[in-house]
This record gives C-alpha cells, sequence and structure tokens, in this order.
C-alpha cells in the first residue's frame, strides 16, 4: 500500500539512481526509459534535474550518464555515521596487527553483504575488496556469519532471493546445503569460506551483535590461500575473529548471556 505521503517524482529520481550498478556504471536516455518504463520525455527530465544537482553527470561524446560527486558524497555520509564502523575501527586495526592479515567490516542488504570498512595487511600480496563491493552472501564468510542468525522469515527471504551461481568447485549450491552449513556456524560462532567464491580466497567471519541481541555486522579476516592453510585458518583466526566481533559487541551494548 502506498502512504498518503508517496511523492512519486522522487520517487522516480531515487529509482533512476538506483539503476546505476557495478555492472551498468553508464546509462543512456534509452536505458534509463527502458529500465523503469517511462517515456523518453518524462526520463529526460527526470536525468537533466539529476545533472542539475550534481548527482549526475552526462559525457557530452557518447551521451552516456554516471553518478558523480554528490552520490559518493551521500555514501560518505552514511559510511560515516554507522555506529558499528566507528566503534569497531579501533578493534579492526588490533585484529590486523595480531594476524597480519586483511581485515573486513560487512553489513547484510536482502541476499547480498556489503563491505563497509577494510584494513589491509602490510603483506604485497593482499586481499583487496574495496569498500562499497557487494558480493552475495551464500558464497562468502561474512555472508554466512550474517545469514546464520536471521530469523526464520527473512533468513527464508534472503535465500529466495539468492541467484545460485557455482563461482568455484566448493560453492554451496543449494539451500539445504547452505542451511546445514549455517547450522555448524551457529554451533561454532564463526563462518569460514574455504575458496567458495574465488579459489584463491580463504576467510573467517564473526557476527557483531547490538545492544538488543540483533547482529547487525560481521568481521572477517580474509587470507591468500597459499598463505594460511585451511586448519590454521579455522584453528587460529577462527577464535581471534570471535574475539574481536564479541569486544565490538559489547561496545554496541550487547551483553552476553556468559557475561
Amino acid at each position: 500500500m502506498t502512504s498518503d505521503y508517496y511523492v512519486e517524482s522522487l520517487a522516480r529520481g531515487l529509482s533512476v539512481l538506483s539503476s546505476f550498478s557495478k555492472e551498468r556504471p553508464a546509462l543512456s536516455l534509452t536505458d534509463i526509459s527502458q529500465t523503469l518504463h517511462l517515456n523518453k520525455t518524462t526520463a529526460f527530465r527526470l536525468l537533466s534535474t539529476l545533472v542539475t544537482l550534481g548527482y549526475l553527470e552526462r559525457d557530452d561524446q557518447t551521451k552516456l550518464y554516471r553518478p558523480a560527486l554528490e552520490v559518493l558524497r551521500l555514501g560518505f555520509v552514511v559510511l560515516n555515521g554507522m555506529e558499528v564502523r566507528q566503534k569497531a575501527a579501533s578493534y579492526l586495526r588490533q585484529l590486523v596487527d595480531e594476524v597480519e592479515e586483511t581485515v573486513n567490516l560487512a553489513v547484510l542488504d536482502s541476499h547480498e553483504v556489503v563491505y563497509v570498512d577494510r584494513i589491509g595487511s602490510k603483506h604485497m600480496l593482499n586481499v583487496f575488496r574495496p569498500v562499497g563491493s557487494r558480493l552475495p552472501a551464500y558464497c562468502t564468510s561474512t555472508g554466512k556469519a550474517l545469514l546464520a542468525f536471521l530469523p526464520p522469515a527473512e533468513l527464508a527471504a534472503a535465500l529466495a532471493a539468492t541467484n545460485w551461481v557455482r563461482h568455484t568447485e566448493t560453492t554451496l549450491m543449494t539451500p539445504e546445503a547452505l542451511e546445514e552449513n549455517l547450522a555448524l556456524v551457529r554451533r561454532r560462532g564463526f563462518s569460514d569460506s574455504n575458496g567458495e567464491m574465488m579459489p584463491e580466497l580463504r576467510a573467517v567471519a564473526a557476527p557483531i551483535y547490538q545492544h538488543d541481541g540483533q547482529v547487525v555486522a560481521t568481521v572477517n579476516i580474509s587470507v591468500p590461500t597459499h598463505r594460511v592453510t585451511y586448519e590454521r585458518l579455522i584453528g587460529e583466526f577462527g577464535p581471534k575473529v570471535v574475539v574481536a566481533a564479541r569486544e565490538i559487541s559489547r561496545t554496541m551494548g550487547y551483553v552476553a548471556p556468559s557475561d
């Protein structure tokens, strides 16, 4: 049901911005018109308004539109205003110093994880995942640490929205296989990915709780497979990421049942 306060023109403008993605960073007037089922006159007016306001820019040669700096500014406003990102920062740095590998902070958005902070290791060969990156939740350690603690209805919705793609030989390909893995995550307190998204990457992640017991984010350690064995990942890095996540959770006001 549409709210009495719903502003359709504003919704259309935001829909234009939402049409851009990593796969489609530049769009034409025709692209926008077809994607949003708008006539070209309406689409052009929306695009022109967003260009005037600084949210889009138009290439005079290609005639293509792309997000502009004002969108980037808003993104930084969101990131800088995230409580969990602010409170996790010092613990992420401590964890990087301890394990000498890349550490990430991520949140869940439907069936995807969004990386909201990252501290790289000092190794020349590093695991690079830019802030703002999105990855599917079902085949990443960050995603599984978040999915495992969702209420049943939200988990079912996330799995229903998942596009099951076999990225590697170890990718989990069915809801049943993932559910079994998530049960292990709940028992163990952390998740792992052993080349499920990229064959040369291993990772562990643990959930971060806020004051009401809801999981709001996850911290993970990502390592190249040639540098850290799976046994070391689980036996050494798994417990360390749990400790870091527990400390961050305490700063969020969470009191664990055993505390």
